[in-house]
Order: C-alpha cells, then sequence, then structure tokens
C-alpha cells in the first residue's frame, strides 16, 4: 500500500473522499470488521494511520484501499478485554476502553465512527482532541472523554448497569463540568460541514453505552451505503 488515509488526505491531489469515495473507502473499511467480530477478535486500534490506500489519477483516487496493523488484535473474551484494559490511541478509542471498562467488538464501532469524521473534515482534524492538553499530559485521557461527552452525551440511564462506582464517578464528574446548556451535540453540526445523511449514520455509532452500537453485519446493511450517486 501506498500511504495511509491520513498521509493521502494532507495531499494535494488527495484530500479527504468525495463523491462514490465517501462510501465506497468506508465499506472498504467495515467490511473487515464484520469478519474480525464473527470470529470473535476485535481490532482495537482502527484510526487514519491504519487505513492504507494506493493512489491513482482520474475519478476514483483510491484504487485499493485495506484496514491494517492487526497486531493489537485480541480475542473478545481474552483478559485485556474482559478485563478492560486500555488499548489503541485515545483519541480513537471508545470511552468504555478509556474508561478502563470491559470493551468487546463495540469498541471498533465507535472508533469506526471518529474514522468517518476525521474521513469527512480531512487531514489532522479529530473531534475529541482535548484543547490545551498534550498526549504526555496526566488528564489527557480524562480530555478525551470529555470531548466525547460534549457532542455524544449525555448518558442513559441504563449505562449504570454496566459501570462499577469508580466509573459512575466519572459519569457524575462529566455531567457537572458539561451541564447539558454546554453541550454541543453532533447531531447539531451544520450540514454545510456534514451531510444530514451523513450525521444520522456517524451517530448511529457514537453511543456512550456499548450495547446501542450496531454491529459491524448490521452497519453493512446500512442505507447509508446506497448513497453513492448523491
Amino acid at each position: 500500500m501506498e500511504s495511509s488515509a491520513r498521509a493521502c488526505s494532507d495531499q494535494e491531489r488527495s484530500g479527504p473522499p468525495k463523491g462514490g469515495e465517501r462510501t465506497r473507502c468506508p465499506q472498504k473499511i467495515s467490511a473487515p470488521h464484520t469478519t474480525l467480530h464473527e470470529d470473535g477478535f476485535v481490532h482495537t486500534d482502527v484510526n487514519a494511520d491504519n487505513v492504507f490506500v494506493n493512489l491513482q489519477e482520474g475519478d476514483v483516487r483510491f484504487s485499493d484501499v485495506q484496514l491494517g496493523d492487526l497486531g493489537g488484535c485480541y480475542p473478545a473474551e481474552s483478559d485485556w478485554a474482559t478485563s478492560g484494559t486500555m488499548v489503541g490511541a485515545p483519541i480513537w478509542s471508545s470511552p468504555e476502553v478509556l474508561l478502563e471498562m470491559p470493551w468487546n467488538t463495540a469498541t471498533d464501532i465507535w472508533s469506526f465512527g471518529a474514522l468517518l469524521i476525521n474521513l469527512i473534515y480531512g487531514g489532522h482534524f479529530n473531534l475529541f482532541h482535548p484543547k490545551e492538553l498534550t498526549r504526555d499530559n496526566e488528564h489527557y485521557v480524562l480530555g478525551v472523554v470529555q470531548e466525547q461527552f460534549r457532542f455524544f452525551g449525555p448518558f442513559s440511564a441504563k449505562i449504570t448497569e454496566i459501570a462499577d462506582l469508580d466509573t459512575a464517578q466519572v459519569f457524575v464528574y462529566l455531567m457537572e463540568q458539561i451541564p447539558s446548556e454546554k453541550l454541543t451535540p453532533f447531531s447539531r453540526i451544520i450540514k454545510s460541514e456534514v451531510s444530514q445523511r451523513d450525521n444520522i449514520f456517524i451517530s448511529k455509532m457514537m453511543k456512550f453505552d456499548w450495547r446501542d452500537h450496531p454491529t459491524a453485519k448490521r452497519l453493512l446493511e446500512d442505507e447509508w451505503w446506497k448513497d453513492d450517486a448523491k
């Protein structure tokens, strides 16, 4: 593969996927999820640096797209998953991973949604990058969770069914730091930035309760993939 999706979106001749590329590229990324997940494995590191593409001239710029780097792939029933071991890059990771809750294949679904947001905006944009915090800051991970909450909160009451006391205290802290009037829901982003169709599709994946995520197979059956001509 020639380069990563992030590197390509930085190049003048590339840029974010457009037209039919908006669905063809993500489909090439999502399809392997179905196979991995049905076999009981979690990728754990879905991000723009791990999506590799071959570029070509013409209207269809990406001749091939593949999801790579399976080095951090774990069985969904592994000790890493069931003990809530933190994996992947924080700004791409799901809330349950960052909060060190038990995780499973659903964490890849959140990361895929975060990747779609990145592909729409292009470059090094990441919606969850905490302002004024660097990766080595001890509060960085909490800062990422705060940004996730800012755009995709509030929590549903039933999330307490899968949260221990420490995690529940984090939920309370987030709600105190970002009350409802300070939320900036992703669903309200203007259509000139993210189309309503894209917004609805992405929002299906960005749920704080992993039990509300669609499966990879269910995602591939969504009407969104039929949007090539629009």
